[in-house]
């Protein structure tokens, strides 16, 4: 039926022509059978059987042809379906304040670029309804939008008076995704003064999410705390860059095989072409690659202008290379010099070498990461493509199947797959970092401690941004933390039993808890010292040798409450099967 309709929206200018000319045809066919008169030429047929349309011929005595008569009703049916779309054009904007004045718990997104076209797709495919605010009256996504049944206002997003008239203090959620990133903030300002003005009428908190394009001033914002407040108001600012490396690592993680305790290897990851992309997969490869032999990541720069961009970032992050190794390759991929290196790096079996390519450029991008695969044929290194379209460029990629490039290379960051409620809400990933703090919480007032005695001992609506992100960090790493001990997880088939770790590995897994932890502050600029929030320093900031038993055991905790994590999003764990007494050393596609 949807494809019925869909195809009917599509097609209906030519259909009503085409019924119009029908209309026509029957009759002028009709009026020369009814008067049989050669006096009537073409013109006059013709000229009567307009005036059907419009309800003018008179009644006919005797007995009429069907075809006139099949005229007749069907010109009427016309007329009057055009009267009643002329009525939904000139009435639309009314029809559309009469179905706003009781709208609540909606979904306001402000902005009908690519991101927010696809998210407001996304939240109606879902039954959600969705407002929608654009202030370019031209854009072709208008009309899809609100054949889907969004309503739409057209205007700016920041103003005051359209964003009350959207009831944005009525809603549940508000997106601010336009292509300015000036926009976008005061958007979300003016909305959280709304709501504060209307805080006595919301249950719920409003979510609020500002897209912010520049990497840099996303990261300056979250750490000035300008959108949060005391309203009932969740507003933060977001990048896609970020989401799209979340996303990559999480379906594409680096550590592709089991490294055990004592085992000689480690990850390199090689970023191609160092803009936002780049620096959004090297951060988060450097918040994930903590592993149970304890190498550490090394990252490589492949870029015309690699040293200069390598030193802007570590003026923006200088933590990183107390968490990982950073080093350049001067120039293009398609260098003979630099071609020979990542070969040279493909050969090392102790090195799990990946590739990702991040240009803007998707012609570029795909050119390069083809040439990287047929360079690297027969050594085990996968390289991913940032591709800005599901179709076009990146469906070359899907389309490979089993052949020449045999699945060695795959896309990601495409706008279609990160715009939708799970990778931009994370709704998942907050469950189970809200339940992480609420245990770490739970054990601290235990232990005698007082809450909102600092920042991290506050309950999650009050709790500061930073430290949820420390919470979903840690969420993140539980398949890191998996796969080092020979496991997995699946989803909960009914009946399934429990699972424990050995004592054995919750130490091991402890410790790579703590360096995870540890990279977390670090790169967000923290030092050792005497615990102060405001100065940034902690004691923690140590080897694990020289962590006091006290925080050990916080982390021993966090490890031995993973599987009622997993639980509660519908999974468990199992442990890799064994051949001959020894487990198989699980290794991943790539």
């Amino acid at each position: 039926m949807r494809r019925l309709l869909s195809f009917l929206r599509d097609h209906e200018p030519g259909m009503v022509v085409a019924w119009v000319l029908s209309t026509l045809g029957l009759g002028v066919v009709g009026l020369r059978d009814y008067l049989g008169d050669p006096l009537f030429g073409l013109s006059d047929l013709l000229y009567q059987s307009a005036q059907l349309f419009v309800l003018q011929i008179e009644v006919l005595p005797g007995r009429t042809p069907w075809t006139l008569d099949v005229a007749r009703w069907s010109a009427a049916t016309v007329s009057f379906y055009a009267v009643l779309r002329a009525g939904s054009v000139i009435f639309a904007g009314e029809l559309e304040r009469l179905r706003l004045r009781r709208l609540s718990g909606h979904v306001v997104v402000c902005g009908l670029g690519r991101k927010g076209h696809q998210l407001a797709q996304d939240f109606l495919s879902r039954g959600e309804r969705v407002v929608i605010i654009e202030k370019d009256e031209e854009n072709d996504s208008l009309l899809a939008a609100r054949e889907s049944g969004a309503l739409v206002l057209l205007s700016a997003a920041a103003d005051e008076a359209i964003l009350r008239q959207a009831r944005v203090a009525q809603a549940s959620l508000l997106l601010a995704v336009t292509g300015d990133d000036g926009a976008n903030i005061e958007t979300a300002l003016t909305a959280r003064r709304l709501v504060r003005e209307r805080a006595s009428g919301r249950t719920t908190p409003l979510r609020v999410l500002a897209h912010v394009g520049d990497l840099q001033l996303c990261s300056l914002l979250r750490a000035s705390k300008v959108l949060t407040g005391p309203e009932p108001v969740e507003a933060q600012p977001f990048n896609i860059h970020e989401a799209a490396a979340r996303v990559l690592l999480r379906d594409n993680p680096l550590d592709r095989e089991r490294m055990e305790s004592g085992d000689p290897s480690f990850v390199h990851l090689c970023v191609v072409g160092f803009g936002q992309m780049g620096e959004s997969v090297a951060l988060q490869a450097a918040r994930l690659t903590h592993l149970a032999n304890g190498s550490r990541l090394r990252v490589t720069i492949v870029d015309r202008k690699a040293e200069e961009r390598r030193q802007r970032f570590l003026g923006r992050c200088p933590g990183f290379t107390e968490v990982a190794d950073l080093d350049v390759l001067e120039g293009d991929v398609e260098y003979a010099e630099v071609l020979s290196r990542l070969e040279e790096w493909g050969q090392d079996p102790h090195r799990l070498l990946n590739i990702v390519v991040c240009f803007d450029d998707d012609r570029r991008g795909l050119a390069c990461g083809l040439t990287l695969v047929e360079r690297l044929r027969g050594r085990r290194v996968p390289v991913r493509v940032r591709m800005s379209h599901e179709a076009g460029m990146s469906a070359l990629v899907h389309g490979s199947g089993e052949g020449r490039w045999n699945g060695r290379i795959s896309v990601f960051g495409m706008i279609d797959r990160l715009c939708n409620r799970e990778s931009i809400l994370g709704e998942t990933l907050d469950l189970l970092a809200r339940t992480a703090h609420t245990d770490y919480l739970r054990r601290k007032l235990a232990e005698g401690e007082v809450l909102g005695a600092r920042p991290a001992l506050r309950e999650w609506p009050e709790l500061d941004e930073f430290f949820r992100e420390t919470n979903r960090q840690q969420a993140d790493h539980i398949p890191v933390k998996l796969r080092a001990v020979g496991c997995r997880s699946e989803p909960t088939p009914s009946g399934t039993g429990g699972f424990a770790f050995t004592p054995e590995e919750v130490e091991l897994l402890a410790r790579m808890e703590h360096d995870r932890w540890c990279a977390r502050y670090l790169l967000d600029g923290w030092h050792k010292g005497p615990r102060d929030d405001e100065a940034r320093t902690h004691p923690c900031l140590v080897p694990w040798e020289d962590l006091e038993e006290t925080y050990r055991d916080n982390d021993r905790a966090a490890i031995r409450q993973i599987p009622g994590l997993l639980a509660l999003i519908g999974r468990h764990i199992v442990r890799e099967r064994e051949e001959n007494g020894e487990a198989v050393r699980p290794r991943l596609a790539g």
